[in-house]
């Protein structure tokens, strides 16, 4: 079978994209912590971790919501597990 011309161009570029993302609301009830516990562990991840900020509007003034994707979720277990070691540790 021939690639078209199109198929060549994207050709090394194509990677599976999240088809959807979790709040940071979500991810706080899943793991039965505080939102401020996720959020303040959301700090410490960039988007490539997979955290992102969802806005409304592109308004100044607009909020952003804390959202995961599936990726991002596993990497804030991650982090949460670390964060109940270092806890037990200190206790």
């Amino acid at each position: 079978m021939a690639l078209d011309a199109t198929d060549r161009a994207r050709k090394g570029r194509l990677m599976a994209a999240p088809s959807m993302v979790f709040t940071a609301k979500f991810a706080a009830s899943s793991f039965g912590v505080d939102i401020e516990v996720i959020e303040e562990l959301a700090e410490q991840m960039e988007p490539e971790d997979g955290r992102l900020s969802v806005i409304d509007s592109l308004d100044e003034a607009a909020e952003s919501v804390t959202a995961f994707t599936p990726r991002g979720l596993d990497y804030l277990g991650d982090l949460l597990d670390d964060r109940r070691i270092e806890f037990m540790k200190d206790s």
